[in-house]
């Protein structure tokens, strides 16, 4: 008997301590998440009284500290520059706006540029051309099925190497932030309404459930605002990685921009020219 009691003593030890403990970050997260989403259904009506009251003086209002509103403001044109940065980069390895329109930085088989016109001089070379003229067609040809494949290859870094910490923070952390600053403005409506809620409570049960109402906005507004400061105080690392992508994208273009003067100065040369400098 002691034996098995010792057995499944241990087998419960065992399988307490097999129980994953909460993470209370997680439990922060959801629990904001919750008071963002009350937050936001909030009515016209709701919101014409807040509004009214405060602008009589009934309600207090709920502001921003100035800097930190700045700072907001300065980081929202940043990733707006960034944005604009993205496609102007995008542009430098993509001429064709059907593509970008499409949100594409690579050409769909047969329809690069430089890959249509080597298509186009093989043809003249083998249906118009003969003798010497064949033969400089068809080496331009050639030059300009190399260029293609090596501008593909550019574009194709651009996004997936080149620029890719750019595009991240352009996309995924754009939409984070946008959401993350609507959603303090849906807290602030909402904490200044449960604040008033709150004074105006006339029951303890009243009391009670506008007081634990204004705490779970505070708190998740206090985790928004973190997360906006957290974003804030990241801006001057993102610069000089985005510094360093650039500077990347430059030489591997300036490469690419070389290869393809080298080319065709390989067939002008091949064919017994000589450029005049």
């Amino acid at each position: 008997m002691e034996n098995s009691e010792l057995k499944n003593s241990v087998k419960s030890v065992n399988c307490a301590s097999c129980i994953p403990e909460k993470d209370p970050e997680e439990d922060l997260q959801a629990a904001t998440a919750a008071a963002v989403e009350e937050a936001e259904k909030a009515n016209w009506g709701s919101r014409a009284f807040v509004k009214l009251g405060q602008t009589i003086g009934v309600v207090e209002l709920t502001k921003l500290e100035p800097r930190f509103e700045r700072n907001i403001d300065k980081l929202i044109s940043y990733h707006n520059i960034i944005y604009k940065m993205v496609d102007a980069i995008e542009l430098q390895v993509q001429v064709v706006p059907k593509m970008l329109a499409q949100k594409k930085v690579s050409c769909n088989p047969g329809e690069n540029p430089w890959e249509m016109l080597g298509g186009w001089l093989n043809f003249l070379g083998i249906n118009h051309y003969t003798g010497p003229h064949a033969k400089i067609v068809m080496k331009y040809s050639k030059a300009c099925g190399k260029i293609s494949q090596k501008e593909a290859l550019v574009q194709k870094r651009t996004r997936s190497h080149l620029i890719k910490r750019m595009r991240v923070y352009t996309s995924e952390e754009s939409e984070e932030l946008n959401e993350t600053v609507a959603g303090l403005g849906h807290l602030l409506h909402s904490i200044d309404e449960s604040r008033h809620q709150l004074k105006s409570a006339n029951t303890l049960e009243k009391l009670k459930e506008k007081g634990e109402a204004y705490r779970i906005f505070v708190k998740a507004f206090d985790h928004k605002a973190s997360a906006v400061q957290a974003a804030i105080d990241e801006v001057a690392t993102q610069v000089s990685l985005h510094q360093h992508e650039l500077l990347k994208f430059s030489r591997e273009v300036s490469v690419f921009n070389d290869s393809v003067f080298n080319s065709l100065n390989e067939v002008i040369l091949r064919l017994g020219y000589h450029i005049q400098k």
